[in-house]
Parts: C-alpha cells; structure tokens; sequence
C-alpha cells in the first residue's frame, strides 16, 4: 500500500523519538544500552581509562522539548562520538528542567532523588568508595568514567541538585567524571531569564500574551529577590565568621558552600572545598557563542576565570560565533561533536 506525503508525515508526528529510553517521571528517562548485562553496572569501575564514558548525564535546558533533545542523545547512544564497538556504548541518564521545577527548591530536589537509583546502580561501588582524589587538583590526572552534558542555567540547576542528591552530608560525591557546558553557567539576569520563560509567547494570542507576560515578569523578579538575598545573607555569614576568628579567635565549624539551593545555577560548580559535589571533575569544557541573548559569553567566560583559578582544569573554550542559545551542535556539528570527544579523551586547544 502506498503512503501519501500527509499521512507519511501523520506517523512521523506520533513517533515518540524518546521511545528507546525509559521514562521515569515526566523529568527523568534512562537508558541501558543493549550490551549492558546486570553484573556491568554493580562492579567496580576500572581504574584504567575508557574509550567510552560508562554513564552520560544530561540535564537539558529549561523548556526542551524530546524531538530537540533526542538530537544531543543519538550520537551517545550510536557510538557516533567514541566509536562504533557496541560494548562501549554508554549508559544515559537524561533529566529534563520543567519551568516549575526551576522556580521550586523542594521540586528540583524530587527530581535529582528520583534519578539517584539509576546512577547508583551503574556505578556501584565506584560511587561508594571513599574517593582518593579530593580536589580539582589531584583529579586532574584521574580517568573519567563520567560524561556530564550540561545545557543552559536549567541543565546547571538540575546538575547542582544531582551534587546534593548523591550525599547531602558532603562525604560522597560525583566520581571521576568530565562536564561540558553548553550555553552555561550565566548569572541570573532579568532580562535573559525573562526571555527564557517566555520563549515561544511571542507567537501566543493577545489575550493569552496579557496574563503569561506579567506573570513571567513577576515570576522572575521574585526569583532575582530570593537569589539576591541568599547572596547578602551569605555575605554576612563570611563576614561573621571572619571577624569571630580575627577578633576573637573562635574558629566556627565550616559551612558546606556547596549546591543547596536550586535556584542559583552559578556556584554549585565551582566549589573547589570538601564541600563540593563535583571536587573530582577531571577538566571541563565550555561551548559558547557571542550572539547568545539569554547567557551572555562574558558571563561563561568569568565562569571559567573563576574556575581555572579554583583550581579546575579548562580542556577548551569553544566559541561558535553568531550561533544562538543551545543551538551550537546545530550551527557547527563537527566542531561541536569533535569539542566533546576532544575533552573525553584528554586533548585541548
């Protein structure tokens, strides 16, 4: 029987193209690739370097939608980044970052704790084991069994609450692992969050325009308030704590500086301290571009400064001139998908 072109495109519509992963929650979907036997994900992993990552970790932008993000899995789960051999083929843990999720503390926590069994079951012991190296530092020769694939403030959001999820006490965390930021970590700025929350609006009724504008606005000026006074708050309890010691000698106990919070995408992923969730990042890379409206490339250029002085390894910089927001693996796919292999196997600019 023949297929006319509207009813070719009809069954295309209703292909899910997340149907080969597993769907959790509406937030959380996993995949264990086909080659992948029961006893793989409990053991201890090798201490040797890997051709492939054991475990990809996504955590999408705010608002992606499956057909945009599938586009960032495939070349994981193909062996299109790493090789062809399909027992190479890595784990896929692929979090989603809902609007309501980023505004709520309580729901982005429910969240990373929803995904914690599946990370944990694929790394196993190497997630239990008290970490040898336990700084950038000294992890910076260690070898990744970890890819994380961060994309926007949401996927950085999302990814500070995996920090938190995998021990809250600050003893465990993120084994030897590698991350890229696409189009991330920027400051929370009014304008780029508001853009954000209203992307596709634009193209929405006046009537529905009239009640979704003001209430984004109102939405984000309460997050910028709440973010601004966790800052001050913060700023004084250095400053307490700095006077007690210089003045009175009294050494309060430290306080975890790590990813408490959900709203503040910035800090969680440079905490260099015992505290920090990602301590035994082997190195980074940051994709970027300067045409970018909602994260300004000064901002992931500061990020990085920062970093580098922290004490975290920078594999590359990789700016994608005029390419726009979490749209750069469409823009220059080659150097995208060669920027990442390149980080994974050791090499930089």
């Amino acid at each position: 029987m023949s297929v006319t072109p509207d009813s070719g495109a009809e069954t295309t519509a209703l292909v899910d193209p997340l149907g080969f992963m597993e769907k959790v929650t509406r937030s959380v979907y996993i995949y264990r690739p086909p080659t992948a036997s029961p006893s793989s994900t409990s053991t201890t992993s090798s201490t040797g370097p890997r051709k492939a990552p054991k475990l990809v970790i996504i955590t999408a932008w705010m608002g992606a939608r499956p057909p945009h993000i599938a586009k960032y899995i495939a070349p994981y789960r193909d062996g299109l980044v790493f090789g062809e051999d399909p027992s190479e083929r890595p784990h896929i843990l692929l979090i989603f970052c809902h609007q309501d999720t980023t505004s709520s503390f309580s729901k982005a926590e429910a969240v990373a704790q929803t995904a914690l069994p599946f990370i944990q079951d694929v790394l196993g012991d190497s997630l239990n084991a008290t970490p040898k190296e336990n700084s950038p530092q000294a992890s910076a020769n260690a070898h990744p069994q970890i890819l994380v694939h961060t994309l926007s403030n949401g996927g950085c959001l999302i990814l500070g609450q995996i920090y938190n999820a995998i021990d809250p006490e600050h003893i465990r965390c993120l084994p030897a692992h590698v991350t890229v930021y696409d189009s991330c970590p920027g400051h929370f700025r009014f304008a780029g969050a508001a853009t954000a929350f209203s992307t596709g609006l634009d193209r929405a009724p006046l009537a529905k325009k009239l009640v979704f504008y003001p209430a984004i606005y109102f939405l984000v000026f309460t997050m910028l308030v709440r973010i601004r006074t966790e800052r001050l708050f913060a700023w004084f309890g250095g400053v307490s704590r700095w006077l007690l010691s210089t003045l009175f000698g009294v050494k309060p106990s430290p306080k975890p500086p790590g990813p408490t919070r959900a709203l503040n995408p910035w800090t969680p992923h440079n905490v260099n301290t015992v505290f920090g969730g990602n301590r035994r990042e082997v190195r980074r890379s940051y994709i970027y571009s300067n045409q970018d409206k909602i994260i300004l490339s000064m901002d992931v250029e500061e990020h990085a400064n920062e970093a580098k002085g922290l004490g975290f390894t920078i594999a590359e910089m990789a700016e994608f001139p005029g390419s726009a927001h979490v749209a750069h693996a469409r823009h220059d796919p080659a150097r995208y998908w060669k920027t990442i292999k390149d980080l994974w196997v050791g090499k930089s600019e």
